[in-house]
């Protein structure tokens, strides 16, 4: 479990550099300052789980420091929408394992994940066809 704990650890890290790198685009402002602050608080849940079962902290700045140069703005909702649907599936996974408060916050997670994922892969639709269109 800690090693899936880890893993979303990192996740939510990678989607929050893409998710500055189209903040920084200008277009969908308050989706993105949104999002930001739910990365940050899945962040520091998934830190503060990894402090209950392990007993020691975890920083993880993977992802934070990478770019994807040179990346479209359709490459990148394409990997986010990825990202959130890997942070689903590792959620569930680890939702089996915990009870109470943690439990019920990694199930939220998963339900938020599967929407963004959504939003994402429409967004990147979107994109798609406007630069079809273009």
């Amino acid at each position: 479990m800690i090693v899936s704990i880890k893993k979303l650890i990192e996740t939510t890290a990678a989607t929050e550099t893409k998710a500055r790198q189209l903040a920084g685009t200008g277009t969908d402002e308050p989706t993105w300052a949104r999002y930001l602050d739910e990365t940050r608080r899945q962040q520091k849940l998934w830190q503060y789980v990894h402090y209950l079962v392990s007993g020691a902290n975890v920083e993880c700045h993977e992802g934070r420091g990478r770019k994807e140069t040179g990346a479209s703005r359709l490459d990148l909702l394409q990997s986010l929408a990825e990202a959130e649907w890997e942070k689903a599936k590792l959620c569930r996974d680890i939702c089996g394992r915990l009870d109470g408060a943690a439990k019920q916050a990694a199930s939220q997670v998963v339900r938020q994940a599967l929407q963004y994922s959504r939003e994402f892969w429409a967004m990147a639709q979107d994109e798609l066809i406007r630069q079809t269109a273009d």
